[in-house]
């Protein structure tokens, strides 16, 4: 037995780079800014016009994200859809350790792909509308107020997002830290992903792609043969 190093894989644009480590910066400074204005404190002058700064780049960055991954079709691999359903317990399993390796995906797991489903979809679009519904000096938005019952009830709306983006933030980086803390940073800032080692015999080979763990081939745990008997 020997130790590999797979090839690395290209998993993320430079388009996706860039929006997320702006699309973060951005909602750090919103939960700063936004706290600031909820306790009435002084911490930066100008919180207010901050804060709808921070919120205009996170929109804007997230219709970058959401145009160019539909553009490059990687949308549709992010999505959840029905034939994802019966992989989240396998992926719950493993990541509450009663399962010792993770399930092999060429892309995103079933629990990323609901993840980002839920955020692109609905959490995103609402904290962003209820955002802009509570900007006074923009009349354009008034319908939103009203649709979402005043400015009292919308303000607990737009908390209320916040707070469930923050938690998926959590999550998100739990995952991430789960699969491969190191390795996935690295994807995330020069768009390659490096797999673990795994281990090989001098007869049999592993590709691995998109999210993999590390596959060790041993006794119990053989290569796919072939119906001329090679390694799958």
């Amino acid at each position: 037995m020997k130790r590999r190093r797979p090839r690395p894989t290209y998993r993320h644009s430079l388009v996706t780079r860039i929006t997320h480590a702006v699309f973060s910066l951005a909602f750090a400074g919103l939960l700063v800014t936004g706290a600031q204005i909820y306790f009435h404190q002084h911490w930066l002058p100008g919180g207010i016009k901050w804060h709808e700064y921070f919120g205009l780049t996170m929109i804007a960055t997230g219709l970058v994200y959401f145009a160019g991954a539909l553009f490059t079709g990687s949308l549709a691999k992010l999505l959840f859809g029905p034939n994802d359903a019966r992989g989240i317990i396998p992926m719950i399993a493993y990541y509450v350790r009663l399962r010792k390796t993770a399930p092999v995906y060429a892309d995103y797991n079933p629990l990323q792909k609901l993840a980002y489903t839920v955020v692109l979809l609905t959490m995103g679009p609402m904290m962003a509308a209820t955002g802009m519904a509570l900007w006074p000096h923009l009349p354009i938005f008034r319908p939103l107020l009203q649709f979402f019952g005043g400015r009292n009830s919308v303000t607990m709306w737009h908390l209320g997002f916040a707070l469930e983006l923050a938690l998926f933030f959590v999550g998100h980086m739990v995952m991430v830290a789960t699969t491969g803390l190191r390795n996935n940073l690295n994807a995330i800032i020069t768009g390659w992903h490096y797999p673990n080692d795994v281990m090989l015999n001098g007869t049999h080979d592993v590709t691995i792609s998109g999210v993999a763990s590390a596959v060790i081939l041993s006794g119990r745990h053989q290569a796919p043969q072939s119906k001329d008997g090679r390694a799958a």
